[in-house]
Formats: C-alpha cells, sequence, structure tokens
C-alpha cells in the first residue's frame, strides 16, 4: 500500500530475542529461519528456530502463537505441545493445505505437521 513502507510484523529487533507468544511488540522469536503463507486463515507459519517450535503469526493483527513443538530439543511426535524439534529451519505448506513440511535441520529429518490439528510426524523416505 503506497506510504505504509516496511515494517516489522512482531518483535522489535535482532537483539531482543526469546520464546514469548503475544502480539507486535510484545511477541518474541529467536533465529526465525523459515515463513511459509498459510492462505486458509491468512497466517504465516514460522520456523522459529532456536525456539525449537513452529508458530502461528496473524500478519493483520499482529499475534504470534506457539503451534507445533514444545520448546524443547528433541525428536518426538505427538501432539502440538508432545512433539519436539531440533532447529527446525524451512518450511513449505502442501497445495492442499493439509499439511506442512518442516526441515528440522538437526534431527536431520523431515517432519510433517498437519495444519488441522498441530499433530508433527516424521517422514520415511524409502528407496
Amino acid at each position: 500500500m503506497p506510504g505504509e513502507g516496511v515494517g516489522t510484523v512482531v518483535g522489535t529487533g535482532l537483539f531482543d530475542f526469546g520464546d514469548r507468544d503475544g502480539v507486535g511488540d510484545e511477541v518474541r522469536l529467536q533465529h526465525a529461519q523459515g515463513i511459509a503463507w498459510w492462505s486458509g486463515p491468512r497466517e504465516l507459519l514460522v520456523a522459529d528456530t532456536y525456539n525449537h517450535r513452529i508458530k502461528r503469526v496473524d500478519p493483520a493483527t499482529r499475534q504470534a502463537r506457539a503451534f507445533a513443538g514444545n520448546g524443547e530439543v528433541g525428536l518426538a511426535d505427538g501432539g502440538p505441545s508432545e512433539a519436539r524439534f531440533w532447529e527446525p529451519g524451512g518450511i513449505t505448506i502442501s497445495p492442499d493445505e493439509a499439511n506442512a513440511f518442516v526441515a528440522d535441520t538437526n534431527n536431520h529429518a523431515l517432519r510433517r505437521v498437519e495444519l488441522a490439528s498441530g499433530r508433527v510426524s516424521t517422514v520415511e523416505l524409502h528407496d
């Protein structure tokens, strides 16, 4: 939009980091590396890398909240508060918007997040 310029949706700067859900400037992420547009709810999914979580961010309201991963390092499948990642990096959403796929960097794994429930599973690839 003309005259609006570029701004920050959540958080305040590079050195204001942590793991805090909330709205606008009160939000804290840590080394968020991946981002994907989820058109259904008109939200962003963010790979909050050093917090070992996937966050949902509503750009209209500037609200951010944990979506998948409990914030502890590990490799665990399960519901949103049970699942564990180890520095998730890239993230993309399937064309049907049923799943997000996450490059779980330090686990050397591809993880699937069911968007309806936030349930996480590890994708097994076979020859």
